[in-house]
C-alpha cells in the first residue's frame, strides 16, 4: 500500500512540474509581449510626430498652388502686355510703310445703353442683329 501512496505523489509532482513549466513560459512570453508592445509605442510617437510634419507640409500646398498661380498670372499678364506692345510697334512701322493703303481694321465697338430700362435694351439689340 506504500507504493500506491508514492505513485500518486510522484504523478502529482510531475503534473505540478509541467504547471511551473508552463507558467515559466507564460512569463517570459508575457515579457517578450510587453517589450513588443513597448517598441510599438515608440513606434506609434514616430508615426504621431511624422504625420505632425505631413500635416504641416500638406497645409501649405494650398498657398504654395496659390503663389503659383498669381506668379504665372503675373506672367502671363506681362508677357501678353510685351506680345501686344511689340504688335503695336510692328502695325506702326507697317503702317508707317505702307501708308494709307493698309490701315488695320479697328475692333468692333457694342454700345450698351446705361440709363434705358432692360426691355428697351433688349428691343435695341434685337433692331440691331
Amino acid at each position: 500500500m506504500s507504493v500506491a501512496p508514492g505513485a500518486a505523489a510522484n504523478a502529482r509532482i510531475a503534473a505540478k512540474q509541467a504547471e511551473l513549466q508552463a507558467l515559466q513560459n507564460l512569463r517570459v512570453e508575457s515579457a517578450r509581449l510587453a517589450q513588443e508592445i513597448s517598441q510599438l509605442g515608440e513606434h506609434v510617437d514616430d508615426l504621431v510626430s511624422g504625420g505632425i510634419t505631413v500635416s504641416s507640409v500638406m497645409g501649405s500646398w494650398q498657398g504654395v498652388f496659390r503663389a503659383i498661380q498669381i506668379a504665372q498670372g503675373v506672367y502671363f499678364m506681362s508677357n501678353q502686355a510685351t506680345t501686344a506692345a511689340s504688335r503695336d510697334a510692328e502695325s506702326a512701322e507697317t503702317n508707317a510703310k505702307a501708308g494709307d493703303e493698309a490701315r488695320p481694321t479697328p475692333d468692333a465697338l457694342v454700345r450698351i445703353p446705361i440709363q434705358s430700362s432692360e426691355g428697351s435694351a433688349a428691343t435695341t439689340l434685337k433692331q440691331s442683329d
